[in-house]
Order: structure tokens, then sequence, then C-alpha cells
């Protein structure tokens, strides 16, 4: 795997629960993601089921030549180890960024909902 970066849709494969191989946004900042010795990543998973939610953002991720619309699991925010991280599928937008923001913001209790 190369670096990750804040933003960045990967392929991993969790263990646990959300152990098959899904796309995962890195949320985690890049100060960790760039440092010497990380051993792991804070990410999202993103499901095909279901609707948004609070806690759910959707985004449209590739699937061959068409795009699949999916949402991220704001609420299983989950540290998966490098060793388990693959390939970059894609780089979430700005705006996409900032909805995970606020939906994290919101499940953390960081700041008061809008």
């Amino acid at each position: 795997m190369e670096g990750v970066s804040r933003g960045d849709v990967v392929l991993a494969a969790a263990a646990g629960d959300y152990g098959k191989p899904r796309p995962w946004l890195v949320v985690q900042t890049d100060q960790y993601n760039h440092a010497a010795r990380p051993g792991s990543i804070l990410a999202c998973p993103f499901t095909t089921h279901g609707e948004a939610a609070t806690y759910r953002v959707s985004m449209d991720l590739p699937s061959g030549d068409s795009q699949r619309r999916s949402w991220v699991m704001v609420d299983k925010l989950m540290a998966i180890r490098r060793e388990r991280v693959g390939a970059k599928i894609t780089t979430a937008s700005r705006q996409q960024i900032a909805a995970v923001e606020h939906a994290m913001a919101e499940l953390l209790g960081l700041r008061a909902p809008d």
C-alpha cells in the first residue's frame, strides 16, 4: 500500500464484522497518515445498502464504467491496520469531506447540531 491521505477512498478489509473487502474513507489527519511508523488509519466504511441518515453521507463511487450510489457509515468509524489497506479508488471532494466532518462532529458531540 502506498501512502494514504485524508479524503482518499481505499479498498480495505478490516477485522471483525466489517471484514469483507469494501471501500473506506480515510478521515485521519495527514499529520498521522504520513508519520514515520503509523500502524493504522482511522476510516469510515461504505455501504451500498440503506439510505442517507444523520450519520450516513451519500457518495457516488466508481463502479466499472459508471458510478454507484454508496453511503459513508460515519457511525462505524474504525482503526484499520495499514497492512489490510489496499488500492486507492478515488478521492472525496471538499464538499463530501465537509459533510462527513459535520456528521462526525454531531456523532461525537463535538458541536451542537444545526
